[in-house]
């Protein structure tokens, strides 16, 4: 269901938000300019125009005053009193600023918009004065080491401009993440299948949309969960009820098989009823180990033991020639092992083998040969298992160890659950090992390790 929820448009939140970038900065600007103005009255700032009219004020006392005085002349002012011969008399001027000077008496427009000459007429002479048309700090050390009025009130304005400007951001960023809070934490709820929650409100008109998808995401969650629990539930129901119609069967078999002892039976009789048994007991096991995998329980039932890998080798190898034999395959052995151990549950990694035999067998052709290779290599006890049948498929690779997957029709028949290669991963990852499926290098042909780690410290 849809949640009602109003707010404002993200339209409307960004014009808010230019819109108090604008006040923040016309503020700034306006904050600099009263601190410039109170410098102004606070003298510690002389106007642009000071110093020309200080030389207005003081243009009769410098043309009258005989002899010349130069101290009449700010020290900032550049100054050339020529002859009326064009003689100079006295100068601050370098020769250069003194050729500007001759060029403005003779009429020459030499003035620009921050400096400016100015001429004063004396007793058998002229006087040429040269000065800037900029604010000037009153402290001649500020002067000398502080930049130029303009340029520092230029970086003054900017300088609270970019801090307004970062502040109106951070408030801005603020209150957006806290509007993006119920979204981050439906998501994360979501994501831990915590579906038991409420979903809390937005200002803002756009995430509420957001809101709403995400608690249609929720429900639909939700219900598929419920499903999958239901399904999970009825097959977890149906594994129980198959290994525990297994035993009937099962235990017929081992009374018929105890009986037959009682008989007169050849060597070569006994030994098969001695191998329905032992096998028998083995499938009665099995049975009661995939109750055990189906309730999670497997790892709580393990015998873990430090052995060495010849023993392994030994046990698998015996395993695997009378599994062979039962179903008229042959074996190709190859086993090198080094003297090295793992912790190991027989039984259970027996029960690992059995299952990538089995699923070998059912792949490859009749009476054809299985191929086992023991092998240790730094870290790892490797039991590969290989088949001459059709191989694996791309999705096989990826999908072939999990629970009731039977991939391609070509690798299965109606005897087949999916659960073999499954088993052989459960018991390899319960040795803290892996399962490795690929196909053989000539292309024909499935092979499988399943790789158990050596003890670090023997």
């Amino acid at each position: 269901m849809e949640l009602n929820r109003r707010g404002h448009s993200l339209k409307i939140i960004f014009l808010k938000y230019l819109f108090s970038i604008a006040i923040g900065l016309a503020a700034s600007a306006g904050l600099a300019l009263v601190l410039f103005t109170a410098a102004y009255r606070l003298n510690g700032i002389v106007p642009a125009d000071a110093t020309e009219q200080f030389i207005l004020q003081s243009k009769a006392k410098i043309a009258q005053t005989e002899p010349f005085d130069p101290t009449l002349i700010p020290e900032h002012v550049g100054y050339a009193y020529f002859a009326d011969n064009g003689h100079l008399i006295a100068s601050n001027m370098s020769a250069a600023e003194r050729k500007k000077a001759v060029a403005f008496l003779r009429g020459e427009v030499i003035s620009t918009p921050s400096s400016a000459y100015m001429e004063i007429e004396r007793r058998g002479g002229v006087m040429v004065t040269h000065y800037t048309l900029k604010p000037r700090y009153t402290n001649p050390w500020m002067e000398a080491h502080f930049p130029p009025v303009n340029y520092f009130f230029a970086a003054i304005m900017v300088s609270l401009c970019f801090i307004s400007a970062m502040a109106i951001t951070l408030i801005w960023a603020k209150r957006l993440t806290k509007q993006l809070a119920p979204m981050i934490e439906a998501s994360e709820e979501i994501a831990k299948q915590n579906l038991d929650f409420e979903i809390g409100p937005s200002t803002i008109k756009e995430f509420n949309g957001v809101l709403n998808a995400l608690e249609k995401m929720k429900i639909a969650l939700s219900r598929s969960l419920r499903e999958k629990w239901t399904e999970e539930a009825k097959r977890k129901n149906q594994i129980s009820s198959l290994a525990h119609d297994l035993k009937t069967p099962v235990a017929i078999i081992q009374g018929n098989a105890e009986l037959l002892k009682e008989t007169k039976l050849t060597d070569e009789q006994r030994g098969y009823v001695d191998f329905i048994a032992k096998n028998s007991t083995r499938i009665s096991t099995y049975a009661h180990a995939l109750v055990q995998v189906n309730q999670s329980n497997v790892s709580g039932e393990l015998d873990i033991k430090s052995v060495h890998v010849s023993v392994v080798a030994e046990k698998i190898a015996a395993l695997a020639r009378e599994i062979a034999t039962a179903y008229g395959h042959s074996i190709e052995e190859s086993i090198h092992v080094g003297n090295s151990y793992v912790w190991a549950d027989l039984k259970q990694l027996e029960r690992g083998v059995q299952n990538l035999f089995m699923n070998a067998i059912q792949y490859s052709p009749e009476a054809s040969a299985v191929e086992l290779v023991i092998s240790t290599t730094e870290n790892f006890l490797e039991i590969t298992v290989g088949d001459g049948g059709p191989g694996f498929s791309d999705e096989d690779l990826k999908r072939a160890s999990e629970p009731f997957y039977r991939g391609d029709k070509s690798r299965h028949s109606s005897s087949h659950y999916g659960l073999g290669l499954y088993t052989a991963k459960t018991v390899a990852e319960l040795h803290h090992g892996h399962l490795q499926l690929k196909n053989r290098p000539s292309g024909k042909g499935a092979m499988v390790t399943l790789m158990l780690p050596l003890e670090i410290n023997q």
